[in-house]
């Protein structure tokens, strides 16, 4: 609730400080003050504000420097930084911005513009962390329903086995399509237990901790592809690797993104004479960009919307095995990388995609 926020002045400046502390607190505001920025980031440690009204231009330690901290800082992540200022110095606002705050505020500060900034920025926070909150009870939920579906599931397929083994030991004559209706009792059974194995690892690669190093993609991939063409005997596979600059990521989680995606080309190439996946990069505005490029079955891009949606399937099972929730584990590491992932692809010549790290 608004009336409960709490709100953090930084600024060397006592008059500013008092002025704007009496106009938070008789508006319903929790205030604390900051004449310093160590000042301000050892009250920290301590309390974690909802907003900061940051004072770009302080001795010692300046805004700047001050927000730089405060971003690497992962419980201040939902904290909304808004710098005050005395004047429209473009590039100090433009490093501001790319440190990580949210907006700006010039002194002297109207006292309606002030509350009304305040007001907007809080609402936007309250409205994450409800969508965050919302998220992890969805993930949650995808786990327990998997995780309680999986045994009963896994002895439905025993009990299969176990009645396969009656009807072929029994005396009496079976039906004609017997057979055929126990083989797809089994393929419905394996199906089962394999969506409920995906959303397993969806709900565990959301959960699971992200703790970014700098690492050597190369040797993740070429990992995930020796793994994984253990199961490709008897086909003609070229794999592709130039030289890739390192990204900062999660081991484990660029593992199993690699894993996916890899398991994706090595699928849809398999009616191919031969396969080819190419992996190449490039860095452009602070950005590196892998793609990973295939001569498989591709897709109508008119349909690409749907490729990142759980359970979406833009081929049938019968073309290509699978569960429609690779791609989604996909775009969710990317975004707890804070990257993204981008897809492009034509029919029956293949598909490109491209990995964005910050």
């Amino acid at each position: 609730m608004e009336h409960s926020s709490v709100i953090l002045i930084v600024d060397d400046n006592p008059e500013f400080i008092h002025m704007t502390g009496t106009l938070l607190t008789r508006n319903g505001y929790e205030v604390r003050v900051a004449d310093s920025g160590r000042q301000a980031l050892s009250l920290l440690d301590r309390e974690i504000p909802d907003l900061i009204l940051l004072d770009i231009r302080m001795p010692e330690m300046d805004g700047l420097a001050v927000c730089r901290q405060i971003r690497e800082n992962s419980r201040c992540e939902d904290t909304a930084i808004l710098f005050i200022t005395g004047e429209q110095d473009r590039a100090s606002l433009e490093e501001g911005f790319r440190l990580g705050a949210q907006d700006y505020i010039l002194k002297p500060c109207q006292p309606s513009e002030l509350l009304a900034r305040i007001r907007t920025h809080l609402q936007i926070i309250n409205q994450t962390r409800e969508l965050k909150a919302a998220y992890r009870e969805m993930d949650q939920f995808c786990h327990s329903v998997s995780h309680d579906l999986k045994s009963p599931i896994q002895v439905m397929h025993q009990l299969l086995e176990l009645l396969s083994v009656i009807l072929k030991e029994s005396a009496n004559p079976l039906p004609e399509d017997a057979d055929e209706v126990m083989e797809r009792l089994f393929h419905k059974c394996s199906q089962a237990e394999a969506m409920i194995m995906r959303l397993l690892d969806f709900s565990r690669m959301t959960q699971l901790p992200c703790r970014p190093v700098p690492v050597d993609p190369e040797k993740i991939i070429r990992n995930a592809y020796n793994d994984l063409v253990l199961l490709e005997e008897g086909r003609i596979i070229h794999l592709t690797i130039e030289k890739l600059p390192s990204v900062c990521g999660d081991p484990v989680l660029l593992s199993q993104l690699f894993t996916n995606i890899l398991s994706n080309s090595l699928k849809f190439t398999r009616n191919k004479p031969e396969a080819e996946i190419r992996v190449t990069s490039q860095v452009k505005k602070g950005q590196t960009a892998i793609t990973i490029t295939d001569n498989g079955a591709g897709f109508d891009m008119a349909y690409a919307d749907r490729l990142f949606s759980v359970f979406e399937r833009l081929h049938s099972s019968s073309e290509f095995e699978g569960t429609g929730v690779g791609l989604t584990i996909v775009k969710r590491i990317m975004l707890r990388h804070g990257g993204d992932v981008s897809i492009q692809s034509v029919p029956d010549e293949g598909t490109s995609l491209t990995l964005y790290f910050p």
